[in-house]
């Protein structure tokens, strides 16, 4: 028996031992530059990170108090008998504490009622100067701000019986006053 043997002698070239060396003196260059960097960022005091920042922001601020008082007199009642009446009431801007509005308001006044036929009639004066009504209500008017004001108003109301239609009118009146904030 014969062996044959033969063992292949790799032959290393001058060639491959340089580019192995310059391939590890790549490697440990690379190696050095990034330490470097990494040393120069930690001692130069620059950080990369992300902040988060809770502010509490507190305020003491007073709101302007708009005042507006209606002063109403007695309820009146309207019958066939006693087919006339006046109701008075006051509109102004302070209350029983002497305060006074802070703001101009304007204002208007309506009647709320259910007269179907027209059987009652009303009239309303502001210090005895007749106001116009449009469909139960009056043009704004204005209270102004830091100064005492007081406005009174009467309304007339009248029924004609001879102008029912539907027979006994059991209907309560109502007057509101709508009022708005002018801007400061």
């Amino acid at each position: 028996m014969k062996f044959n043997n033969y063992l292949k002698l790799k032959t290393i070239k001058t060639k491959d031992i340089s580019n192995d060396k310059k391939k590890n003196r790549k490697q440990q260059i690379m190696i050095i530059c990034i330490i470097l960097l990494i040393g120069i960022t930690f001692f130069s005091g620059v950080s990369i990170g992300k902040a988060v920042h809770n502010t509490s922001i507190k305020s003491n601020t007073e709101i302007a108090k708009p005042i507006l008082e209606v002063e109403k007199a007695s309820e009146i009642i309207i019958t066939e008998e006693n087919n006339t009446g006046e109701y008075h009431f006051t509109v102004k801007n302070y209350n029983d504490a002497e305060e006074i509005s802070q703001v101009d308001l304007q204002y208007y006044i309506e009647i709320l009622d259910d007269n179907i036929d027209n059987a009652i009639e009303y009239k309303l004066y502001k210090d005895n100067e007749k106001l116009e009504l449009q469909d139960n209500k009056t043009q704004k008017m204005m209270l102004s701000k830091d100064t005492k004001d007081e406005q009174s108003y009467t309304l007339k109301v009248e029924y004609h019986a001879d102008k029912n239609t539907i027979g006994d009118i059991i209907d309560e009146i109502q007057i509101k006053v709508h009022s708005e904030q002018l801007k400061i």
